[in-house]
Formats: C-alpha cells, structure tokens, sequence
C-alpha cells in the first residue's frame, strides 16, 4: 500500500502527469497520422494539412488572444475569472458560427467551406482549454490525453469501413476540438452558471490585452505554418502530404518542451520566478536532444516501414527540422513566461520579426529546392526567433546563458524534489 500511495503521489505531480500525458499524446497522434496518411494517401493528405494550417491561423486571428489573458489577470488580481471567459468564449462561438454559416453558402470552395466551419470550434476550445490548462493542468492533460485516442479509433474505423475523401479528412480534424470543448464546458459548467459576475466591459479589456499576445500568436503559428501556405500551389499536393509527414514527425519531438511549459505558465502564474524557466528550459534541451539521436538513427527505416515509400521524403525534411526543435525550446519558454509577467508587446515585435525571415527565406528557398528549401526557411526562422528571446531574457533577468543549456546534477536532485513535492 505504502508503494501504491507513493506512485499515486508522483502521478498527481503536474510535471511527471503532464509528461506522462504528452508521452501519450505523442503516440496516438502518431498512430492516427499514420493511419491518416495510408488512408487518405499524399496527395489528399496534403489538402487536409493546408486546411489545417489555415484554420490554425483563423482561430488565432478571431480569438483575439483572450485566453491569454487569464493566467495574467489571475495572478493580478487574485479572484476566480473562469465564468466571466467562459460566457465571453460562449459569445464568440455564437457570433462566429452565424458568420460561418453564411461563409460557407457564399463560397463554393470545398477548402473555404470546411476552413470557415472548423474555425469557431477552435476559437471556442482554444480559450476553454487554456482556463483549463491553468486551473487544473492534470484534469486537462488526461482529457487531451483520451480524446486523442478517441480520435484514433476514430480514423482506424474510418479507413475499414468508409472510402477516403476530402469530407472524411477534414471532419476528422474537426472531431477532436468538439469534443474536448464540450468536455471543458461541461467539466466548470457548474461555476459558470452559478456565477452572477457581469461581463460588461470585460470583453473590450480582454482584447485589449490580447491584442499583442494574439500577434504573437499568429506570428508563432505563421512561423510554424507559413511553409505549407507558401508551398500550396507551388509544389503538388502530394509533395505537401510529404512535407506533413516529416513536420509531424519534428512536432512530436516539441511535445515535450509543450508539456513542460503548460505546468510551468500555472506555477509562475501562482508565483514561481525565472529560476523555474531556466529549469524548464535546461531538462527540455537534455531530453529532446536524447529523442533527436534516436530519430536520426532510426528516421529512415522507420518512415518507409510505417508511412509506406510514398512518404520516403520525409525523413530529409525531419532531418532539416530537428535543428529548429532546439532553437524553439527557449522561445517557447521565454515567450510564454513574457506572457505572464505583461510583456507580451516583446514577444510581438520579435516574432515579427522572425516571420519576416521565415516569408523571406521560404519565398527564395522553395522556388529553388522545394519542400527542403521549406524546411531550411523554418530552421533560419526559428534560430532568429530563439536568438532574440535569449538576449532578452538574459537582459532582463540577469540569467547567465549556462544556466539555460544542458541539464546538470543538481538538476536531477531538484527534479527528485519536484516529484516529491508536487
């Protein structure tokens, strides 16, 4: 029993939950892009990743960086704001689905048409997932966790029993943002009710604060997505599905510094200072750089077993990528601390900058190598994204730079006290 009580304590640790959970995500969002990709082949599976990275970019841009907000306003004036965003999420999704409905009969265009619908389901899940995240990071990572799998059963039927099309391939990506936003609804449904708390002038507040950390959004999104977009039209679609394949591959690998930066926006939003970004910063470097070696000894192989020699293309691409995963360890990190503490207008104008770069050398690269000159854009984007934040933060903080390297012994007794402590 002592032993059972012992590893139930370490799984309520957010960070070794939160790793857990991510580890987790990683494999059915494997799985299910495997599935996808032999189900749908390249070409269709090119059209469903530009949808994709469109609608990235739409929900950004309509969500006006509102959840953003949450973690800053708690921490700034100390009282429970869960209802006031959850009504005003509820408001957006109203407004936007009449607006889509209305999008969708106007244009003609089968991409249009799913791009417009899928867009306020994840306005609405972007902003109820974040409370979540902050409220309680355990009770979100398990929800993303299932639903993932659910989405995985999902395709496996899918391809058994249905014929692949276009339909099939962007309602699936629609599946997994409605569920876990009714999950979410349902989970604080209670408060929201309960709470008598106007919403009057919030609204306007709230986008007045997310206006810069929406840039920034849409600038980190662009940065990510931007190749695909400039790619559409220029390479065959079927190049694209590659290109995906060996982005998912590279994304899989972010995870990890994805799962350690949610826990650590909830502590520093309850309190914790630069030391507990360092950290953050110092185990993701250690682990990713263990998980790079193993995806370059084993990429090759491994794509032409799983994926199929249609997708021969993509272990060049991830090799390409890979580099960048190092680079945006410490922006994912800085940037989300800049957040929190109100420096949202810094994470702005650097990731403005960086997208600059990255349009800029995606415009001459892809003319010239195609998908590979896509992915190079990407790596010289992220190393001036990466660049910018250190100098920031080393300024502003005073944070010696082999303090955010590699992970050292004292490292590992502060991580046995973590999982201790919770």
């Amino acid at each position: 029993m002592a032993m059972l009580r012992k590893i139930g304590k370490v799984f309520r640790n957010p960070y070794v939950f939160s790793i857990i959970s991510k580890c987790c995500v990683v494999l059915a969002g494997f799985l299910f892009t495997v599935v996808q990709a032999r189900y749908l082949g390249a070409e269709l599976k090119g059209q469903v990743t530009y949808v994709t990275s469109i609608t990235s970019i739409t929900a950004i841009v309509f969500g006006f960086g509102i959840h953003q907000a949450y973690p800053y306003y708690k921490k700034k004036l100390q009282r429970d704001l869960l209802p006031v965003f959850f009504k005003i999420a509820m408001i957006q999704l109203g407004i936007y689905a009449a607006i889509s409905v209305v999008v969708a009969i106007i244009f003609n265009s089968p991409k249009m048409i799913a791009i417009s619908l899928i867009t306020p389901i994840m306005v609405y899940d972007r902003i109820v997932a974040y409370i979540t995240m902050v409220e309680e990071p355990n009770h979100k990572n398990a929800i993303e966790m299932i639903v993932n799998f659910a989405e995985l059963l999902l395709i496996v039927v899918l391809w058994i029993f249905f014929p692949k099309s276009f339909l099939i391939g962007v309602s699936v990506i629609a599946f997994k943002d409605v569920i876990m936003a009714v999950i979410y609804t349902w989970r604080w449904r209670k408060e929201i009710v309960s709470d008598k708390t106007p919403i009057k002038g919030w609204p306007l507040r709230l986008i007045k604060f997310g206006f810069f950390p929406m840039l920034a959004l849409l600038m980190t999104t662009l940065n990510y997505r931007v190749d695909v977009i400039m790619l559409d039209g220029r390479v065959p679609d079927a190049a694209i599905g590659v290109y995906s394949i060996g982005v998912m591959l590279a994304e899989r690998v972010w995870l990890i510094p994805d799962a350690m930066k949610e826990v650590m926006i909830s502590k520093v939003a309850k309190g914790k200072g630069t030391e507990e970004v360092s950290f953050v910063i110092r185990v993701c470097n250690t682990v990713c750089l263990l998980v790079v070696l193993l995806l370059i000894l084993l990429g090759q192989p491994f794509i032409n077993i799983v994926f199929g020699e249609e997708y021969a293309g993509a272990y060049m691409v991830t090799l390409i990528l890979l580099i960048g995963v190092f680079f945006m360890i410490y922006y994912k990190m800085i940037a989300s601390y800049n957040i929190v503490i109100g420096k949202q207008v810094i994470n702005f104008i650097f990731l403005g900058i960086s997208v600059l770069g990255n349009i800029g050398a995606n415009a001459i690269m892809i003319p010239l190598f195609g998908i590979y000159g896509a992915g190079w854009a990407s790596v010289i984007s992220y190393a001036i994204c990466s660049l910018l934040f250190i100098i920031q933060f080393k300024i502003t903080t005073g944070m010696p730079l082999r303090r955010m390297l590699i992970a050292t012994p004292s490292d590992f007794k502060g991580l046995k006290s973590r999982l201790k402590k919770g």
